[in-house]
């Protein structure tokens, strides 16, 4: 309904531009510049009716912001337990960083002796 409201507009707008100086052009013209500022009408009322009521009781809000609250809690325990999960993950890749670490230098070390000798 936007859009058709703003279609509507806009051949108002060609209608008024390209009425020029025929008068008889101008009478049917007008005729149906009329009749695009009704279907405006028609759907700007239309989009009135759509919208949702501003009315709403202390007792929906209430349940609302309750439920709000335990969603957030519940994305705040989820967040957390990711943290967890990702400290231990950095952990174990620390460990294994290390491990290789160790290991490179370890082979370093052999071959170095290796090839000292």
């Amino acid at each position: 309904a936007v859009v058709s409201t703003q279609s509507t507009g806009c051949d108002s707008v060609g209608v008024l531009q390209s009425a020029g100086s025929n008068p008889e052009k101008r009478k049917s013209d007008i005729a149906l510049f009329s009749k695009l500022i009704a279907d405006t009408t028609a759907n700007i009322n239309l989009l009135i009716e759509s919208l949702p009521t501003g009315e709403v009781s202390s007792e929906n809000q209430l349940t609302r912001l309750m439920s709000l609250l335990k969603e957030n809690q519940e994305a705040d325990r989820e967040l957390e337990e990711a943290r967890e999960k990702a400290r231990k993950q950095l952990e174990l890749i620390k460990s294994a960083s290390a491990a290789i670490a160790s290991s490179q230098l370890k082979i370093r070390a052999e071959l170095a002796e290796k090839l000292g000798s």
